[in-house]
């Protein structure tokens, strides 16, 4: 009467032996997915930007062209790389009562990267005895040309007690860190998670395609 009970956990236990053979199977056959030298790795990505210092836009409606960018990165050697970025994000907020009064805001970013490939060190180091195939880790620096855009319509200026109309600019130029980890879902296709102000966000996620180098 109680075989029928057992069978639950035999069916659990060769799920979780499934699993780690799996995981097994991947650490150990995806040793040849790792950065390498002269390939190039293109990144479209989207961050996820700091709005502390916003206003309160309690009554407006708001639309949002999220920080998105694109990196190019060649690697110089097996454990270096460096590269070029361009970057984009909009802010819209419209008055629900006055249409009118909207305030526009978009930052447009150039910059150039250069990171440091830890995983490949790390196998030496270890004599290859950690396996990290499947995965890249890497720290750097971004170095980031911002260019920043206002624009403010119809709000209501106590001063003068009427409505008024103002544009604005800037630009800022910073050399920020940031650090990164990659897995390779294939030879050529990884996803990844960077943090940092190296880049739009503090917080960036997306995916890379890479070329290798007898490609082009």
């Amino acid at each position: 009467m109680q075989l029928p009970l057992q069978k639950p956990n035999i069916r659990i236990a060769m799920v979780r032996k499934s699993l780690f053979i799996t995981l097994l199977c991947v650490c150990c056959f995806g040793v040849e997915a790792q950065f390498r030298n002269k390939d190039l790795y293109i990144s479209p990505k989207i961050s996820f930007a700091d709005y502390s210092d916003r206003n309160d836009w309690d009554g407006y409606s708001i639309h949002k062209v999220p920080p998105i960018s694109l990196t190019v990165e060649k690697g110089l050697t097996d454990f270096l790389s460096a590269g070029a970025l361009i970057g984009y994000s909009r802010d819209k907020y419209v008055n629900d009562t006055l249409s009118s009064n909207k305030h526009i805001y978009s930052d447009f970013v150039l910059g150039s990267v250069a990171n440091v490939h830890f995983a490949g060190w790390i196998e030496e180091w270890t004599n290859y005895k950690v396996f990290l195939g499947d995965w890249d880790i890497y720290a750097g620096l971004g170095l980031l040309f911002k260019w920043q855009n206002g624009e403010e319509n119809d709000v209501w200026n106590e001063e003068s007690e009427q409505f008024k109309s103002s544009e604005s600019s800037s630009f800022d130029m910073k050399l920020r860190p940031l650090v990164g980890v990659r897995y390779f879902v294939n030879d050529n296709f990884c996803m990844l998670v960077e943090v940092g102000h190296g880049n739009l966000g503090l917080v960036t996620t997306g995916i890379t395609f890479r070329i290798p180098h007898d490609r082009y």
